[in-house]
């Protein structure tokens, strides 16, 4: 256990983002009842529609669940250094929150334009993860 601890910044930020995506998840079908929308069923493509934007920020999170945590959790079965892999996870975190408040609020250009900007930081944040583990393999 006293390896794991190590990382306990680094999985909390993980446990957290995974908090915000079941949330949103909650959200969108609420939502998407309240609209009378059949589940499973997508809104309709409009950045101009609270509930497109947060079932699509909703999804970029689900989509980017898997890699943060098979990122993360590769590092902890390496051992790649803790003191990195714990910035690097609460960098993840406050970029996929920052990315969603953008996202809801609708914020800057719908393409190529802030929200893409932070989103592409947030992802740096994995392939950097996903670097050291490979590195800390070979």
């Amino acid at each position: 256990m006293e390896f794991v601890a190590a990382y306990s910044t680094a999985i909390l930020s993980l446990l957290v983002f995974v908090l915000i995506v079941l949330v949103q998840g909650a959200m969108v079908g609420a939502a998407k009842a309240s609209a009378a929308l059949t589940p499973g069923s997508s809104p309709k493509a409009d950045y101009e529609t609270a509930l497109y934007r947060l079932d699509r920020s909703h999804q970029n999170g689900v989509e980017n669940l898997a890699a943060a945590a098979i990122a993360l959790f590769s590092c902890i079965l390496v051992g790649a250094p803790s003191w990195w892999v714990n910035l690097l996870m609460v960098l993840f975190l406050l970029g996929r929150i920052v990315y969603a408040l953008i996202y809801l609020r609708n914020v800057g250009k719908q393409t190529q334009g802030i929200r893409t900007g932070v989103y592409v930081f947030s992802w740096a944040m994995i392939v950097i993860l996903c670097c050291m583990a490979i590195l800390s393999l070979i």
